[in-house]
């Protein structure tokens, strides 16, 4: 009998440390990487400490994030992913690839290789939806989301609406906004980058998401680095378009968010153009288990325009 008892342990103690070893080695190291997910080559680079926080862009790529949230890497393992088809990641064959079904799969496909049960996820603007939707389809394997530059969304009709709807208030509200918005109607219809008395316009079209001159500044700078960076590929010479049909899927996934319990913060400027308020606060109503931070001066990239009170926000957010 007390064979068998001194057996047993042995055999516990020896799956334990196979247990321990087969972690050991799906853990992976800071440092970047290039493999092949869902059949193309991405590229994602690995730092900090901590439980797994993924973040990356459909359009934009990572390189705006991996310059701008580093203090994240105290509390996370921050893993910066080029989604397919940017930076250094490979575009896929096929147009239809690039929508939010396959950006999710994608998703999922990455925290099986770098050997992560349960993630974070960091989603700014469109990968905030991308991040909801991987919430609603895989909750089991998220820890919690940090979301920005979001809101309740509509049709594709109603969402251009509200966009207009926005610039006309804050062209009222600010003179600043009505001269880059008239400043990026007079490059574009005139298709050059300087007015007649020299002022350079082209980066009208950056200024308009900022709250004003001087935090449009802190943007520019990171926005044109990501353009450098290379953003969404075309397919066969074609750009992604979100159609109709995709829209209205995602329209029945944001109906699932009312049962989701997966716990989210939610941060928005007042004066994100493309979100106002009224929408994030819709987004925080029609969520289970949310928070809701509205930021002052600060308009569609709240960390990087106020990264003082956005970074104490989440950390207090966090320490709750």
């Amino acid at each position: 009998m007390k064979t068998r008892k001194i057996y047993f342990l042995i055999l516990v103690i020896s799956i334990f440390a196979v247990m321990i070893s087969c972690n050991a080695k799906t853990k992976i190291e800071n440092g970047e990487y290039y493999e092949k997910i869902d059949g193309i080559y991405l590229n994602y680079i690995v730092k900090g400490n901590g439980p797994f926080m993924f973040v990356g862009h459909p359009n934009s790529g990572k390189i705006g994030y991996e310059m701008t949230l580093k203090p994240l890497e105290e509390k996370f393992t921050m893993v910066y992913y080029d989604p397919r088809g940017t930076g250094k990641s490979e575009a896929p064959q096929k147009l239809e690839d690039y929508n939010s079904d396959h950006l999710s799969k994608e998703i999922d496909l990455l925290r099986k290789k770098v050997g992560a049960d349960k993630i974070w996820i960091f989603g700014h603007s469109d990968q905030s939806a991308v991040a909801l939707q991987y919430a609603v389809e895989h909750p089991e394997h998220v820890s919690g989301l940090i979301l920005t530059g979001t809101s309740f969304i509509g049709d594709l009709d109603e969402t251009l609406q509200r966009k207009r709807d926005s610039e006309s208030k804050r062209i009222k509200e600010s003179a600043w906004f009505s001269q880059v918005v008239e400043d990026w109607e007079y490059m574009y219809v005139n298709k050059i980058s300087t007015d007649k008395s020299g002022k350079y316009l082209a980066d009208s079209p950056i200024k308009w998401w900022a709250y004003d001159e001087e935090i449009s500044q802190k943007v520019i700078p990171i926005v044109k680095v990501i353009s450098e960076a290379g953003r969404r590929k075309p397919v066969a010479g074609k750009h992604y378009v979100e159609t109709p049909y995709q829209r209205q899927k995602y329209l029945e996934i944001q109906k699932k968010f009312k049962n989701l319990k997966v716990k989210t913060l939610i941060i928005n400027g007042k004066f994100d153009t493309n979100n106002p308020p009224e929408f994030a606060e819709e987004l925080n109503r029609n969520s289970l288990n949310s928070k809701l931070v509205l930021l002052d001066k600060s308009g569609h990239f709240p960390w990087i325009e106020q990264p003082e009170k956005t970074f104490d926000a989440i950390f207090k957010w966090l320490a709750e």
